[in-house]
């Protein structure tokens, strides 16, 4: 309550407690009793005139107490970055070309896969990759590497075991633990001798296990172990597998190209 209110209220109970004196003491002769009651009166009027002014006049809202500053409520615009991260991005158009085109260079680069596991020429699946190839999608080294053997194809896997086979027996009689084929044929037949029991067995000399165990790669499809057996073979024998190991080497150059051309286009597809 104001400081206003409690002042209009306290004269309003004083002059109901003048108006009840004077019903109380009713009418008097005594002229000071007169008196009193005059100067009662006039009281009352001024309490009742200053009443009226109090409560006509329109009471002004108290603002409440705050501690705190008033909360200004604002937008507050985002800051606006500069450099780099504010580059504008691709379309969502454009981002789904590049994905189409991607898709499109790693099913070409399959088909290559799948072409060179036949061995015959391919330059126009090589073609066809190098035109969907996206940017640094094929290397300048990786697009040379295949290039080089478009023209003539490459030799199957089949093909490098059927070469070896027919190496290896003139491989294991000239090397150096052979004087000729004299020595290879008693070799085998004291081999004979020893596998039905008549002779201790002889320990394989290096040339024919190295020629065994090449053979044994072959086999399973891992031409690179191959390969890198068939090197250690002694310097003599290395002439007579320079064919081979080159058409060897041209499979492995070519695989190894296309995979990673595979690889990165899976990579640029699918990134992070």
């Amino acid at each position: 309550m104001t400081y206003l209110a409690k002042q209009a209220k306290a004269q309003t109970q004083a002059q109901a407690q003048i108006q009840a004196q004077i019903q109380a003491q009713g009418p008097a002769s005594d002229p000071r009793l007169s008196s009193r009651i005059a100067a009662l009166e006039a009281q009352l009027a001024r309490l009742t005139s200053t009443l009226e002014l109090v409560t006509s006049t329109p009471r002004l809202a108290e603002p409440a107490p705050s501690l705190d500053p008033p909360v200004t409520h604002s937008v507050v615009a985002a800051p606006v970055l500069v450099g780099p991260a504010s580059a504008a991005l691709p379309a969502p158009e454009a981002g789904a070309d590049m994905a189409h085109r991607v898709d499109r260079f790693t099913l070409a680069a399959l088909n290559l896969q799948a072409v060179l596991l036949a061995g015959r020429p391919y330059q126009r699946e090589l073609q066809a990759m190098r035109d969907l190839a996206p940017a640094d999608g094929l290397p300048p080294a990786l697009a040379e590497t295949l290039l080089s053997h478009a023209g003539r194809g490459l030799a199957t896997p089949s093909d490098l075991r059927e070469g070896f086979t027919a190496l290896a027996p003139l491989l294991t009689a000239r090397g150096p633990d052979y004087a000729g084929w004299g020595d290879w044929f008693s070799a085998m037949w004291r081999r004979l001798l020893a596998w039905i029991g008549l002779a201790e067995p002889l320990p394989p000399a290096p040339a024919e296990a190295t020629v065994a165990n090449v053979a044994q790669l072959l086999a399973r499809g891992r031409l690179a172990p191959a390969l890198a057996d068939l090197e250690t073979l002694d310097p003599v024998l290395q002439p007579l597998v320079a064919g081979w190991r080159a058409q060897a080497r041209a499979r492995i150059a070519a695989e190894q190209a296309v995979q990673e051309t595979i690889l990165r286009a899976l990579g640029r597809g699918n990134p992070g």
